[in-house]
């Protein structure tokens, strides 16, 4: 059952409540392996262009992951820290005051409030985030298995598990290393969709995960879930930087 939480359910202006799915939310049947792999080198192109003259500019900023203290991984004691996001079911209004997306489209899905993290370098990374969307079947059922993490566990709901059904998948963080960085890393974590009725109610799904983080270095992370338009799905936010992706600076 989802998990209400008023004081993180994005706001629209003029209304309370969560905001209302975008139009085109979905696709699915699409053969996505050819889609899947055209957008990863689409989004590591893109990232390699940004890093050599482009500017990106996170739309509320860089999260600096918050410092726990410590804690022992396979006989290794490693700086613990602690990341907080969300995914919501299109960009507009805000967040405890703080837009979702400013000046972006607000009919398409993002993370938020920021889609830009900062974490230290081999730290066991905690992730919490908060899933208000709804969603539909995944083209690749591959991603809707965590790969990655700490035990390759994650928790949905207070619930330890290694998948979730490939047929209500919402969104995925997926988090690859890029060229200067450790191009062999590898997260992947589905995030499961708040059921019929619930995405409009500011109930969401809560999931946590662990992972080490790499060596120094920029990685990139996506949806792997067809979120936005066109036929495949991999159009509109999937396409853009800043809604269903973005960086993490491991330093």
């Amino acid at each position: 059952m989802p998990t209400s939480d008023r004081t993180d359910a994005p706001t629209p202006p003029g209304r309370g409540g969560a905001s209302p799915a975008g139009p085109g939310r979905r696709w699915s049947g699409v053969a996505g392996l050819a889609a899947t792999a055209a957008v990863i080198a689409a989004l590591i192109l893109g990232a390699g262009v940004l890093l050599h003259g482009q500017t990106y500019q996170a739309p509320s900023g860089t999260q600096v992951a918050r410092r726990l203290g410590a804690v022992t991984v396979d006989g290794m004691t490693l700086p613990h820290v602690l990341l907080h996001l969300a995914t919501y079911p299109d960009a507009s209004g805000t967040v405890n005051g703080t837009p979702i997306h400013p000046g972006g489209n607000p009919s398409w899905p993002a993370y938020g409030p920021t889609d830009d993290f900062e974490v230290p370098a081999h730290a066991l990374v905690t992730v919490d985030i908060k899933q208000y969307d709804g969603g539909g079947t995944i083209t690749n059922p591959w991603f809707a298995t965590v790969r990655g993490t700490v035990g390759g566990v994650m928790t949905v709901d207070g619930r330890s598990v290694r998948s979730i059904n490939p047929n209500q998948v919402a969104h995925t963080f997926t988090l690859r290393g890029l060229p200067g960085g450790e191009q062999g890393f590898f997260l992947n974590v589905p995030l499961p969709d708040v059921a019929t009725g619930y995405a409009d109610s500011g109930k969401y799904r809560s999931v946590v995960f662990s992972f080490v983080s790499g060596a120094t270095g920029l990685y990139v992370w996506n949806c792997e879930f067809p979120c936005g338009s066109m036929v495949t799905g991999f159009g509109g936010a999937m396409g853009a930087l800043g809604y269903m992706s973005g960086f993490v600076r491991v330093v």
